[in-house]
């Protein structure tokens, strides 16, 4: 980032994924300006340490920019701030922020949010005055207006690279029709450009040191081959069933020796396609799955897994990391009743799970202590802790040593 010169940049989810202390540290090192203008220390009040809460910026013409930035609500079910830190709603925020800026003179405003794209349209809504929104959180790319609001996000690890111009003029015979906006944008794909060499040389030296702390060999050991095509495709993983969700749901469950397996569609982030007869390795373990988190073994009652379920698919249709993928488990949800029903859970016999009877569930740390906003989960007991979910995952896979799992099993069906 400081050597591409970047100028603002907004707080996301999971720059919290290491602690607050942690971030801090790499905000100091950063040269850019961090927004936060919802991110606040717990104990003072104040703003979270090294963020800035808005900006003016002169134009040309005598013309002010002015930008504010806002993050997720959901953070502390999504990453790890710790109790140090609290987000305040996004609304009331970004009014203030708007009014803040109108009253330095912003013509223009500018916010750049981590928001859902359903939260950045109500955002447009909600707060009169915002005349563009620049978005990230969600991994598809969108651009669209919510009223007179332009909307814009580029989608998921640098795959486009957006060029965005806003030309700005008032008419000085028309004062009263007010700031004339006209945009342009277009999208680049970030693919088959050659390399920067001074970038090259900045990811050697971080990539080198990475791999000074594992073994390379190790990296490189074949754990499987796939006798059928194997997703990791984000739209699949987190809106639907995908093939690698009921993978690591049936190494958890095996390896685990439970009742169920369950990970979060968002535990799988390589958004790949992997061809028959590909050598699943160590290394693609690991870029699949790079949060280095341990399962557990769960012991929860059958309601309060139902519950839970229904939980991690609440946002459904829309993409989120919560989507659920299972193991040892086939359930139907009607989710055209208001709230969402499940219509059928079997057990893995094909029989009715006892909502009364106590199950063991085998997930993830993560999953186990709510995350995703998942809180049914709290009802539960964990009984213990295994190794992390790659290494499980790698157990399974070097016992079995052919994987086939077809695209779609109908281990979970959807009414809609």
């Amino acid at each position: 980032m400081n050597h591409l010169d970047i100028g603002y940049v907004v707080l996301g989810n999971h720059e919290f994924d290491f602690g607050a202390t942690e971030l801090q540290k790499r905000m100091n090192e950063s040269t850019a300006k961090w927004f936060g203008s919802n991110v606040r220390d717990a104990e003072t009040g104040k703003l979270f340490n090294g963020v800035i809460d808005t900006e003016v910026i002169p134009l040309k013409d005598g013309l002010k920019l002015g930008v504010f930035g806002v993050c997720t609500e959901e953070t502390p079910t999504l990453s790890y701030p710790g109790q140090s830190v609290v987000f305040e709603d996004v609304f009331a925020s970004a009014r203030r922020c708007v009014a803040d800026l109108q009253a330095q003179g912003a013509d223009f405003i500018l916010a750049l949010t981590h928001l859902t794209i359903a939260q950045d349209k109500q955002l447009a809504r909600r707060v009169p005055g915002i005349d563009a929104v620049l978005g990230g959180h969600d991994h598809e790319p969108f651009t669209l207006y919510e009223g007179k609001t332009f909307i814009h996000k580029s989608g998921q690890n640098a795959f486009w690279l957006a060029k965005l111009e806003f030309q700005l003029s008032r008419s000085a015979q028309h004062p009263e029709r007010g700031l004339a906006v006209m945009p342009q944008w277009s999208m680049l794909a970030n693919a088959h450009f050659p390399p920067q060499p001074a970038c090259q040389q900045i990811l050697f030296k971080y990539m080198h040191a990475m791999a000074s702390e594992a073994d390379p060999e190790q990296n490189a050991r074949v754990l499987a081959t796939l006798a059928l095509p194997l997703s990791t495709k984000t739209a699949r993983l987190r809106a639907g069933e995908s093939s690698a969700g009921n993978l690591v749901a049936d190494a958890l469950r095996t390896e685990l020796s439970t009742d169920v397996g369950l990970i979060n569609g968002g535990f799988i982030r390589g958004d790949a396609m992997y061809p028959v007869r590909t050598s699943v390795t160590v290394g693609i373990l690991k870029h699949e799955m790079p949060f280095p988190r341990p399962a557990v073994t769960v012991r929860i009652k059958g309601r309060d897994l139902r519950d839970a379920l229904l939980q991690h698919l609440r946002k459904y249709p829309q993409q989120s990391g919560s989507n659920p993928h299972v193991s040892g488990l086939k359930l139907t949800v009607d989710m055209r009743s208001d709230p969402p029903v499940m219509t059928e859970f079997l057990n893995g016999e094909g029989q009715s799970v006892d909502l009364d009877a106590e199950m063991l569930v085998a997930t993830s740390k993560f999953v186990a202590n709510g995350g995703d906003g998942c809180t049914a989960w709290l009802k539960g007991e964990v009984l213990r802790e295994a190794s992390k979910v790659p290494e499980v995952v790698a157990d399974f896979m070097m016992k079995k040593r052919l994987l086939a799992y077809p695209d779609h099993e109908g281990r979970i069906t959807i009414l809609e």
